[in-house]
């Protein structure tokens, strides 16, 4: 009788009113301000942990990159100054080449001054050295002042080895020496290396090498010729006018000046793959 009674007072099974009363129980503790579960602690755990351990990486990776790039700055450092160590000593030679070569030729003035066939040879000899370039020449001409726009050095320090519109690149030297050549220059020098049929000018990387030796910006170019006749041939053709363009779109500095007298230096003995010495001759 007493278990009919039981089961017309409670209704509801023992196990489900024990999971309701589970239930109620969570759903108040989440509301309750301030009640923290286990599991929302061993969530937040874990969230610290990978919060430290992305931390971590970064630093680590952030101290590799800086160690790095210190490598790489100290690398660069060493090769600029090497290159400067190496110009140094090759601007030496050069100069100690152009004594030795100006003794040369006064001793062999002196030898062929002795006589009217070493007098005709000497002559002659001036009139090649000129025509290749050899000699020194004095006389008067122009000269043309070529430099990069203003401010482009430092903002071509992070181009990634991509010349910048504002520079001046080896075919704008090209195009200076060809125009003043068309306008009658009779000699010329670029940055004091006098030019022959056989001087090079071109580009390694962001350099610009003359006869394989590097220059710096400005570039001054000489020419000796008549003033009056060379500055307005050079200025109004097409190399002049193009100069011109890349001053006024790119800030290209870009001037051209005559002089009444300038020296330009002779160049080095040229390099004979072809010729050679006649045997027996005197």
């Amino acid at each position: 009788m007493s278990l009919l009674v039981d089961m017309m007072t409670n209704t509801q099974d023992q196990a489900y009113a024990d999971a309701a009363a589970r239930r109620r129980g969570e759903a108040d503790g989440r509301s309750a301000p301030g009640h923290v579960t286990g599991r929302s602690l061993g969530r937040r755990g874990v969230a610290v942990l990978l919060l430290v351990a992305l931390g971590l990486l970064t630093g680590t990776a952030a101290a590799q990159v800086k160690r790095r790039e210190a490598g790489t700055s100290g690398v660069r450092a060493q090769l600029v100054a090497d290159v400067h160590r190496r110009t140094a000593e090759s601007d030496a030679l050069a100069a100690q080449a152009v004594r030795l070569r100006r003794d040369v030729a006064r001793a062999r003035d002196a030898a062929l001054s002795s006589g009217a066939a070493g007098r005709a040879a000497a002559t002659r000899l001036r009139a090649l050295e000129l025509a290749t370039g050899i000699g020194a020449v004095t006389g008067p001409g122009v000269v043309v002042d070529v430099d990069d726009a203003p401010g482009s050095a430092a903002a071509d320090r992070a181009r990634g080895g991509q010349l910048g519109q504002g520079r001046v690149l080896d075919r704008d030297l090209q195009d200076v020496v060809n125009g003043l050549w068309g306008a009658g220059a009779e000699a010329i020098t670029i940055n004091g290396l006098r030019l022959t049929a056989q001087t090079a000018i071109r580009s390694a990387g962001a350099a610009i090498l003359v006869d394989y030796r590097p220059l710096s910006p400005p570039y001054t170019v000489r020419a000796i010729g008549d003033p009056g006749v060379l500055g307005p041939a050079f200025a109004d053709g097409a190399a002049g006018r193009r100069l011109a363009t890349y001053s006024s779109l790119y800030g290209l500095r870009f001037a051209v000046n005559r002089t009444e007298s300038q020296t330009l230096a002779g160049a080095g003995s040229p390099d004979l793959r072809v010729a050679t010495p006649v045997g027996g001759s005197s």
